[in-house]
Order: C-alpha cells, then structure tokens, then sequence
C-alpha cells in the first residue's frame, strides 16, 4: 500500500483522470439507484403505507381494483383485520392546476385512513383530504376542486404524507363521497378488501373472488415490473461498462510501469508485493471517486426540483459503492496478470 499510494502522490496527473472517471460513473449510478427508487414509489407509496398483508379482488377484474367488485356481506369478517376500499380515477383541478388524481373511499377508523400533517380530516360529504405531493403541485387547503367526470365538487380540507398510488396523487374521502361520484359503488359494493391477517393464505372464499400476497399486487400494477427491470439492467450493464474502463485504464498505466515493474523485480520485490500494489491503487482511486460520487449525488438531490421523482435509499446506495469497488478490483486483474509476466531482464534491458 505504501508503494501504491506514493505512485499515486507523485502522478497525480495520471492518477486523478481515473478518479475522475470513476467520480462520472458513481455518480451516475448512484444518481440512477434514487431515480429508480423514486419511479417505483411513484407506484406503490401508497400501498406500502397500508402495512397490509394481502388484498382481496374479483378474479375476473385483471388484478385491477378500479375494475372489481366485491360484496360486502361475501366477506365480512373472514380475516383477523380488514378494510373495505374504494377506487376511482378523476382528473381535478382548480383554478390554477390540473391534475390526475386517485380517490379513496375508506371506512371512519379503519386502518387505511391516513396520519394528517397539515388541516383537518375529512368530516363531511365531498371533503377529502390530499396527500402531500398535491400541495406541492399546487394545491391548498381550502380549494375548491372540479372534476372533469362530474359535476360534483370536492374541497380540500388537509394534507397526508406524500402517498402516491399508480404514478397518481391520492385524496382520501368517505364512502359518501364516492359514492356519489360513482354509483356503481353502493353501500354494499367495494372495490378491494385489504388485509392484515398473517393465516391469510388459510381463509377460504368463493372462486369469483382472488387473493393476492401485498408484494404479488404492486408487481402487478401497471407499468411497475417493466420500469423496474429497465432501470435494473441499465445499472449493471454499468456496472460491467465501469469495470471495462478502469480496467482498461489501469493496464495501460501498467504497461507504461513496464521497465519500472522490472527494476523492482530485480532488486527484489516478488510478484505477490507488486500486485498488492496494483490492487491497493485501485483500491484507493475507486474509493475516492466513489465517496465523491456519493457526495454530488446527495447535493443534487438537494437541489432538483420536486416533479422529479428521486429517492435515496442509502443502504442501496452503499452497497452499489461496494458492488462498484469489487467491480473495479476485479478489472484490474488484467494488470496484475500482466505485473507476473515480466521479465526483469527484458525490462531492463
């Protein structure tokens, strides 16, 4: 390592474009890992939330609650915990916004209702509260909503936690409410069941209904599976494009330390000493450019605008740090197979 990081000091020139290199290409993995992250929360933020188990839906309605319908009186009290859903699409807007939305018809106290962090809850017909990713869209307290699917109007009367649901902000209402912008959904009518029941798999219902593990059901909702395996490939082919590049680049540094490796050798220094060398540089440079990938990576978090979807989690993004090191090590082989087959005299001479 001594010997490593003295070349290091003493080509700082040479040394600093791999950093640098490296600084590019964590950062953008890193600044992928978030964007991947936000795009899936996009889907699912909300169905997280509910802490859920499972849910229960038509079997005929594709694994889409908007399409299903369930009676009440068919389900009643089957699981150890459980809530009653309603789902709709609208398209809302005030005076100054417009926006899709998702309208949630819940139960007074059930387990789906949503913590406040601004206003008041929803008492009332045609009341509802918003999650917070409205707010920063351009909605208030106290605005009036139209809808483009009715007549109705709806008035915001607090604000969630941001809880996104299918690329959608959410509002949350009584079963009134919904009703009346939906009449299909009577009182005896849902959408979905939700469950909080760890024997759920043991519960028996008629063959018209279906139950879906939590997981099973956000991997299911439009668009979730296809953009996260886009996102994943494209973070290991860069995995595999970086290793290439500063493999690359250390072996051409490598044979420009021919005659240098060879003076070495013939004073002394085995093979074992001068690929330790090799792999502590490395060690070093991936090291350095990853933990200052990581720190732009945060500082444009910072300062990106809220309509773009990014979220860290920083335990993905340590071990991405990690994957990309190992990756690097591993591309600098080539350069320690190439340190073994020098010939002293060769070099020398």
């Amino acid at each position: 390592m001594y010997l490593a990081w003295n070349e290091i000091i003493r080509n700082k020139l040479k040394f600093s474009l791999i950093i640098g290199i490296v600084i590019m290409i964590s950062y953008l993995l890193l600044l992928l890992s978030g964007l991947a992250n936000g795009l899936m929360n996009l889907n699912k933020e909300a169905v997280e939330q509910w802490e859920a188990d499972a849910i229960v839906i038509n079997a005929d309605a594709n694994q889409n609650v908007q399409q299903s319908m369930i009676k009440i009186e068919d389900i009643k009290d089957k699981f150890e915990e459980q809530a009653n859903l309603k789902e709709l699409a609208v398209i809302i807007s005030n005076s100054a916004v417009e926006d899709n939305a998702i309208v949630f018809g819940l139960d007074e106290g059930s387990f789906l209702m949503p913590d406040l962090v601004e206003g008041e809850m929803f008492t009332n017909e045609n009341e509802v509260v918003g999650d917070y990713s409205l707010k920063e869209s351009g909605f208030s307290i106290g605005d009036t909503l139209e809808l483009s699917n009715s007549e109705e109007t709806l008035k915001i009367t607090g604000f969630t936690e941001s809880a996104q649901y299918r690329s959608s902000s959410l509002l949350f209402s009584n079963n009134e409410t919904i009703e009346k912008l939906n009449p299909m959904l009577s009182e005896d009518l849902i959408n979905a069941l939700v469950v909080r029941d760890s024997n759920w798999k043991n519960v028996e219902l008629s063959d018209d209904m279906e139950v879906l593990a939590i997981d099973e059901y956000i991997e299911n909702l439009p668009g979730y599976l296809p953009q996260q395996l886009t996102l994943n490939f494209m973070i290991i082919f860069l995995f595999i494009i970086s290793s290439s590049v500063i493999g690359i680049f250390l072996y051409v540094l490598t044979l420009q330390k021919t005659s240098l490796f060879g003076v070495l050798k013939a004073q002394g220094f085995t093979n074992g000493y001068l690929a330790r060398s090799v792999l502590g540089q490395t060690l070093i440079v991936t090291m350095i450019g990853t933990l200052v990938g990581l720190a732009l990576t945060l500082l444009t978090g910072i300062f990106l605008p809220p309509a773009v979807p990014i979220e860290f989690d920083y335990l993905t993004m340590i071990i991405y740090m990690m994957v990309l090191i190992v990756v690097a090590m591993l591309g600098s082989l080539f350069s320690v197979i190439s340190v073994r087959k020098v010939d002293p005299l060769k070099a020398i001479g």
